[in-house]
Protein backbone atom coordinates (compact mmCIF):
# COMPACT_ATOMS: atom_id res chain seq x y z
CA UNK A 1 0.00 0.00 0.00
CA UNK A 2 1.59 3.47 -0.83
CA UNK A 3 1.29 6.70 1.05
CA UNK A 4 -0.87 9.72 -0.77
CA UNK A 5 1.55 12.52 -1.95
CA UNK A 6 -1.21 15.24 -1.10
CA UNK A 7 -3.85 16.32 -3.17
CA UNK A 8 -3.24 15.87 -6.97
CA UNK A 9 -4.23 18.70 -8.91
CA UNK A 10 -6.70 17.80 -12.33
CA UNK A 11 -3.99 18.29 -14.85
CA UNK A 12 -1.91 15.87 -13.26
CA UNK A 13 -4.94 13.13 -12.68
CA UNK A 14 -3.76 11.03 -15.47
CA UNK A 15 -0.15 10.71 -14.47
CA UNK A 16 -1.72 9.83 -10.88
CA UNK A 17 -4.18 7.33 -11.64
CA UNK A 18 -1.46 5.31 -13.45
CA UNK A 19 0.64 5.25 -10.22
CA UNK A 20 -1.70 2.27 -9.35
CA UNK A 21 0.30 1.21 -6.52
CA UNK A 22 -0.33 4.68 -4.59
CA UNK A 23 -2.67 6.41 -2.90
CA UNK A 24 -4.39 9.11 -5.07
CA UNK A 25 -6.12 12.03 -2.99
CA UNK A 26 -8.75 14.66 -5.08
CA UNK A 27 -10.14 17.53 -4.74
CA UNK A 28 -13.78 17.17 -4.15
CA UNK A 29 -16.45 18.84 -4.82
CA UNK A 30 -17.08 21.30 -1.62
CA UNK A 31 -14.70 23.64 -0.54
CA UNK A 32 -11.61 21.66 1.51
CA UNK A 33 -13.46 18.24 0.50
CA UNK A 34 -11.23 15.60 -0.95
CA UNK A 35 -11.54 12.02 -2.58
CA UNK A 36 -9.19 8.78 -1.60
CA UNK A 37 -8.41 6.98 -4.29
CA UNK A 38 -7.18 3.26 -2.59
CA UNK A 39 -4.36 1.85 -4.85
CA UNK A 40 -5.40 -1.02 -7.12
CA UNK A 41 -2.24 -3.00 -8.26
CA UNK A 42 -2.24 -5.04 -10.93
CA UNK A 43 -1.45 -8.24 -8.94
CA UNK A 44 -4.81 -7.96 -6.97
CA UNK A 45 -7.21 -8.20 -9.70
CA UNK A 46 -8.38 -11.89 -9.47
CA UNK A 47 -7.14 -15.01 -7.21
CA UNK A 48 -3.96 -15.35 -6.63
CA UNK A 49 -4.52 -19.29 -7.16
CA UNK A 50 -4.42 -18.54 -11.35
CA UNK A 51 -0.69 -17.23 -10.64
CA UNK A 52 0.29 -20.25 -9.09
CA UNK A 53 -1.28 -22.29 -12.23
CA UNK A 54 0.49 -20.38 -14.63
CA UNK A 55 3.32 -19.31 -12.90
CA UNK A 56 2.48 -15.54 -13.28
CA UNK A 57 2.35 -12.74 -11.14
CA UNK A 58 -0.49 -10.97 -12.50
CA UNK A 59 -4.05 -13.14 -12.12
CA UNK A 60 -5.28 -11.88 -15.61
CA UNK A 61 -4.22 -12.91 -19.07
CA UNK A 62 -3.98 -11.05 -22.45
CA UNK A 63 -6.73 -13.11 -24.74
CA UNK A 64 -5.80 -13.98 -28.25
CA UNK A 65 -6.62 -11.95 -31.33
CA UNK A 66 -6.76 -14.01 -34.56
CA UNK A 67 -4.33 -14.10 -37.45
CA UNK A 68 -1.69 -12.99 -35.47
CA UNK A 69 -2.50 -9.70 -34.11
CA UNK A 70 -1.47 -11.14 -30.60
CA UNK A 71 1.93 -10.76 -31.71
CA UNK A 72 4.89 -13.29 -30.82
CA UNK A 73 6.05 -10.06 -29.96
CA UNK A 74 3.23 -8.96 -27.57
CA UNK A 75 3.53 -12.48 -25.92
CA UNK A 76 6.81 -12.47 -25.25
CA UNK A 77 6.56 -8.52 -23.74
CA UNK A 78 3.77 -9.76 -21.02
CA UNK A 79 5.81 -13.26 -20.56
CA UNK A 80 8.97 -11.42 -19.33
CA UNK A 81 7.09 -9.29 -16.95
CA UNK A 82 5.73 -12.32 -15.79
CA UNK A 83 1.65 -11.98 -17.04
CA UNK A 84 0.34 -14.41 -19.40
CA UNK A 85 -0.43 -13.80 -23.22
CA UNK A 86 -1.80 -16.18 -25.72
CA UNK A 87 -0.07 -15.70 -29.11
CA UNK A 88 -3.23 -15.46 -31.83
CA UNK A 89 -2.80 -18.30 -33.65
CA UNK A 90 -6.40 -18.61 -35.40
CA UNK A 91 -6.01 -17.73 -38.93
CA UNK A 92 -2.55 -18.75 -39.78
CA UNK A 93 -0.80 -21.52 -41.70
CA UNK A 94 0.55 -23.81 -39.42
CA UNK A 95 4.24 -22.50 -40.96
CA UNK A 96 3.61 -19.18 -39.44
CA UNK A 97 2.71 -20.78 -35.91
CA UNK A 98 5.48 -22.61 -35.78
CA UNK A 99 7.82 -19.69 -36.83
CA UNK A 100 6.20 -17.65 -33.82
CA UNK A 101 6.95 -20.34 -31.55
CA UNK A 102 10.49 -20.48 -32.65
CA UNK A 103 10.57 -16.81 -31.46
CA UNK A 104 8.57 -17.18 -28.42
CA UNK A 105 9.94 -20.17 -26.86
CA UNK A 106 13.17 -18.57 -27.13
CA UNK A 107 12.32 -15.92 -25.51
CA UNK A 108 10.59 -17.40 -22.98
CA UNK A 109 11.90 -21.48 -22.35
CA UNK A 110 10.58 -21.77 -18.94
CA UNK A 111 7.15 -19.88 -20.42
CA UNK A 112 4.59 -18.48 -19.18
CA UNK A 113 2.66 -18.23 -22.64
CA UNK A 114 -0.43 -19.71 -24.27
CA UNK A 115 -1.27 -20.20 -27.97
CA UNK A 116 -4.91 -19.94 -29.31
CA UNK A 117 -6.62 -23.35 -30.75
CA UNK A 118 -9.86 -22.35 -32.76
CA UNK A 119 -12.40 -24.74 -33.36
CA UNK A 120 -11.88 -25.32 -37.55
CA UNK A 121 -15.69 -27.17 -38.39
CA UNK A 122 -14.76 -27.31 -42.03
CA UNK A 123 -11.10 -28.19 -41.94
CA UNK A 124 -10.47 -30.48 -39.47
CA UNK A 125 -6.88 -31.49 -40.41
CA UNK A 126 -6.16 -27.48 -39.44
CA UNK A 127 -7.27 -28.12 -36.14
CA UNK A 128 -5.38 -31.52 -35.93
CA UNK A 129 -2.19 -29.93 -37.19
CA UNK A 130 -2.17 -27.41 -34.43
CA UNK A 131 -2.59 -29.85 -31.91
CA UNK A 132 0.25 -32.33 -33.26
CA UNK A 133 2.31 -29.02 -33.41
CA UNK A 134 1.54 -27.62 -29.72
CA UNK A 135 2.41 -30.86 -28.47
CA UNK A 136 5.61 -31.40 -30.67
CA UNK A 137 6.86 -28.25 -29.23
CA UNK A 138 5.43 -28.73 -25.60
CA UNK A 139 2.90 -26.16 -25.59
CA UNK A 140 1.82 -26.26 -22.21
CA UNK A 141 -1.72 -23.52 -22.25
CA UNK A 142 -3.84 -23.59 -24.84
CA UNK A 143 -6.84 -20.97 -25.15
CA UNK A 144 -9.61 -23.33 -26.99
CA UNK A 145 -11.79 -20.92 -28.91
CA UNK A 146 -15.20 -21.21 -30.90
CA UNK A 147 -15.93 -24.68 -29.56
CA UNK A 148 -19.39 -25.93 -30.13
CA UNK A 149 -18.36 -29.37 -28.87
CA UNK A 150 -15.58 -31.14 -27.43
CA UNK A 151 -13.19 -32.57 -30.98
CA UNK A 152 -11.36 -35.56 -30.50
CA UNK A 153 -8.20 -33.02 -31.33
CA UNK A 154 -9.25 -30.93 -28.42
CA UNK A 155 -9.64 -34.00 -25.97
CA UNK A 156 -6.30 -35.82 -27.22
CA UNK A 157 -4.43 -32.67 -26.18
CA UNK A 158 -5.67 -32.60 -22.63
CA UNK A 159 -5.28 -36.30 -22.07
CA UNK A 160 -2.18 -36.61 -23.57
CA UNK A 161 -0.78 -34.27 -20.93
CA UNK A 162 -2.52 -36.26 -17.97
CA UNK A 163 0.06 -37.88 -15.58
CA UNK A 164 -0.27 -39.35 -12.04
CA UNK A 165 1.91 -38.32 -8.91
CA UNK A 166 3.92 -40.75 -6.98
CA UNK A 167 0.68 -40.48 -4.46
CA UNK A 168 -1.68 -41.35 -6.88
CA UNK A 169 -2.53 -37.73 -7.55
CA UNK A 170 -3.71 -37.07 -11.35
CA UNK A 171 -2.13 -33.34 -13.11
CA UNK A 172 -2.85 -32.37 -16.16
CA UNK A 173 0.52 -30.89 -17.40
CA UNK A 174 -1.23 -29.44 -20.74
CA UNK A 175 -4.20 -26.88 -19.47
CA UNK A 176 -6.57 -25.56 -21.13
CA UNK A 177 -8.22 -21.55 -20.53
CA UNK A 178 -11.79 -22.09 -22.56
CA UNK A 179 -13.63 -19.52 -24.05
CA UNK A 180 -17.27 -19.56 -23.18
CA UNK A 181 -20.49 -17.22 -24.26
CA UNK A 182 -23.27 -19.64 -23.38
CA UNK A 183 -24.36 -21.94 -20.39
CA UNK A 184 -24.01 -25.56 -22.24
CA UNK A 185 -20.65 -24.71 -23.35
CA UNK A 186 -18.82 -23.85 -19.39
CA UNK A 187 -20.90 -27.19 -18.78
CA UNK A 188 -18.60 -29.00 -21.36
CA UNK A 189 -15.62 -27.21 -20.23
CA UNK A 190 -15.77 -28.00 -16.55
CA UNK A 191 -16.69 -31.83 -16.85
CA UNK A 192 -14.39 -34.42 -17.84
CA UNK A 193 -14.05 -35.35 -21.57
CA UNK A 194 -16.38 -37.68 -23.04
CA UNK A 195 -15.42 -41.40 -22.13
CA UNK A 196 -16.46 -42.81 -26.01
CA UNK A 197 -14.07 -39.53 -27.58
CA UNK A 198 -11.16 -40.90 -25.15
CA UNK A 199 -11.61 -44.59 -25.84
CA UNK A 200 -11.04 -43.85 -29.12
CA UNK A 201 -8.25 -42.18 -28.47
CA UNK A 202 -6.76 -45.11 -26.57
CA UNK A 203 -8.03 -47.40 -28.84
CA UNK A 204 -5.86 -45.49 -31.83
CA UNK A 205 -2.82 -45.19 -29.40
CA UNK A 206 -2.71 -41.32 -29.34
CA UNK A 207 -2.99 -41.71 -25.40
CA UNK A 208 -2.16 -44.60 -23.06
CA UNK A 209 -4.78 -46.39 -21.41
CA UNK A 210 -3.93 -45.15 -17.85
CA UNK A 211 -4.14 -41.48 -19.28
CA UNK A 212 -7.81 -42.56 -20.50
CA UNK A 213 -8.45 -44.13 -17.05
CA UNK A 214 -7.12 -40.97 -15.75
CA UNK A 215 -9.39 -38.35 -18.05
CA UNK A 216 -12.68 -39.09 -15.84
CA UNK A 217 -10.76 -37.70 -13.19
CA UNK A 218 -9.99 -33.71 -14.47
CA UNK A 219 -12.51 -31.65 -16.48
CA UNK A 220 -11.77 -30.49 -19.64
CA UNK A 221 -10.40 -27.18 -18.84
CA UNK A 222 -8.45 -25.55 -15.86
CA UNK A 223 -10.38 -21.81 -16.23
CA UNK A 224 -12.99 -20.67 -18.61
CA UNK A 225 -12.70 -16.72 -19.87
CA UNK A 226 -16.27 -15.93 -20.13
CA UNK A 227 -16.63 -13.76 -23.75
CA UNK A 228 -19.61 -11.32 -24.09
CA UNK A 229 -20.59 -9.41 -27.25
CA UNK A 230 -16.97 -8.83 -28.40
CA UNK A 231 -17.68 -8.71 -32.02
CA UNK A 232 -16.59 -12.29 -33.21
CA UNK A 233 -18.46 -15.51 -31.81
CA UNK A 234 -19.85 -14.54 -29.23
CA UNK A 235 -23.90 -14.95 -29.80
CA UNK A 236 -23.85 -10.62 -28.43
CA UNK A 237 -24.45 -11.91 -25.15
CA UNK A 238 -24.63 -8.94 -22.70
CA UNK A 239 -21.63 -9.43 -19.91
CA UNK A 240 -23.43 -8.51 -16.78
CA UNK A 241 -25.56 -11.69 -18.41
CA UNK A 242 -23.72 -13.87 -18.94
CA UNK A 243 -21.13 -13.72 -16.28
CA UNK A 244 -23.08 -13.94 -13.41
CA UNK A 245 -24.65 -17.03 -14.63
CA UNK A 246 -21.60 -19.09 -15.83
CA UNK A 247 -20.17 -18.16 -12.11
CA UNK A 248 -23.48 -19.68 -10.33
CA UNK A 249 -22.94 -22.81 -12.65
CA UNK A 250 -19.54 -22.82 -12.10
CA UNK A 251 -19.96 -23.13 -8.15
CA UNK A 252 -23.32 -25.49 -8.90
CA UNK A 253 -20.82 -27.89 -11.17
CA UNK A 254 -17.59 -27.44 -8.30
CA UNK A 255 -20.49 -28.92 -5.50
CA UNK A 256 -21.54 -31.87 -7.54
CA UNK A 257 -18.33 -33.28 -8.15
Amino acid sequence: MGAARGVVAKADLVAALLRADEHVVLPGRAPGATVDIAPVAPSALGDRTFCAAYGVDYPLYTGAMAKGIASAELVVAAGKRRMLASFGAGGLPLATVEAALDKIQTSLPDGPFAVNLIHSPFDETLERGGVELFLKRGVRVVEASAFTHLTSNLVWYRVAGLRRRPDGTVVADNKIIFKVSRTELATMALSAPPRDVVEQLVAAGQVTKEQGEMAQHVPMADDIAVEADSGGHTDNRPMAVIFPLIVRLRDELHRKN
